[in-house]
């Protein structure tokens, strides 16, 4: 991670990966709710300032509240591993590897069999060191 505080995401850079998502996978268009979106992307945010979050915990709090928040009509868990994956690349992070673990987290995640502490560990044993 490159020194001084990472680089966070913007709403209009997850709206914009998620219609892309959309336009490349299908699903239906639309916002269920823009305060639970704003939400899960603060949590990262606030994991970091407050809890000292490492990048991998931060990945994983924008990841799993994307994911749950289901703030979007469709396409919530692709949105969610876009923006994580996102997140980890802006800050230095490479992730060329399959990312499908990700994609079954992420249903575990929605199903809530898997907590964020579990998602982050995932993101340390697939782009760590």
């Amino acid at each position: 991670m490159p020194l001084g505080d990472p680089k966070f995401l913007s709403r209009e850079q997850v709206d914009k990966w998620h219609r892309a998502s959309l336009e490349q996978y299908g699903g239906s268009e639309g916002l269920r709710s823009a305060d639970s979106l704003e939400s899960a992307l603060g949590a990262p945010v606030n994991d970091y300032f407050y809890g000292a979050a490492d990048p991998f915990e931060s990945a994983a709090s924008y990841a799993f509240h994307i994911a749950q928040a289901q703030a979007y009509l469709d396409g919530n868990k692709r949105t969610a591993i876009l923006a994580a994956l996102a997140f980890l690349q802006f800050n230095g992070i490479t992730t060329q590897r399959d990312s499908m673990p990700l994609y079954e987290a992420l249903v575990a995640v929605a199903e809530r069999r898997m907590t964020k502490a579990e998602l982050a560990e995932r993101f340390r044993e697939l782009f760590g060191p």
